[in-house]
């Protein structure tokens, strides 16, 4: 029997199979020996950061395969925020979500607000995503963008702050 499919027996997880053996052993390692990102149940990058796990809600499997696939990902979800991430929506390396910013003006305060991402939305390298942001179906986010307020169904956004560049033309 293949390491691979032993794996995926001892694990659970068909999309392990297509990952190197070694690669999946050092995210093991980091996160089950070193403890960073300990509580979460599957596995993840080993590059990645994650906080608040138990207010991160994913609505399939396609999301956890994002968190061992791109590394880089900083997810913190604060106390009484939820981050949701809708089925089939990827992203690349480097994305940062958030449920907390400083208050301007008072650094020792903060504010809090849920963050939510629609179904088979696409977050390119680098997308920062601030508390309180509601991004719709299908939206596509480009490279280093600053996603600062909601947007809805079916646009490409970009830029710093984000703004809609192009709508999608959905499929029939």
């Amino acid at each position: 029997m293949g390491i691979m499919r032993r794996f995926y027996q001892l694990f659970g997880k068909s999309y392990y199979t297509t990952f190197n053996v070694g690669f999946l052993f050092l995210c093991w390692i980091v996160q089950r020996v070193f403890r960073v990102n300990s509580d979460i149940p599957f596995l993840v990058n080993y590059t990645n950061k994650i906080s608040g796990w138990k207010n991160i809600r994913f609505e399939d499997d396609t999301v956890s395969l994002n968190l061992l696939a791109s590394g880089g990902a900083y997810l913190a979800a604060f106390d009484n925020t939820t981050i949701e991430v809708g089925s089939g929506t990827i992203w690349a390396y480097n994305i940062c979500l958030q449920t907390a910013n400083h208050v301007p003006g008072n650094l020792k305060e903060y504010q809090t607000a849920s963050i939510k991402i629609g179904r088979n939305c696409w977050l390119g390298n680098g997308v920062i995503i601030t508390a309180g942001v509601e991004l719709g179906d299908n939206v596509v986010v480009g490279a280093n963008a600053v996603v600062t307020k909601s947007f809805p169904s079916n646009v490409i956004i970009a830029g710093v702050p984000a703004k809609i560049i192009k709508q999608i033309e959905k499929a029939d």
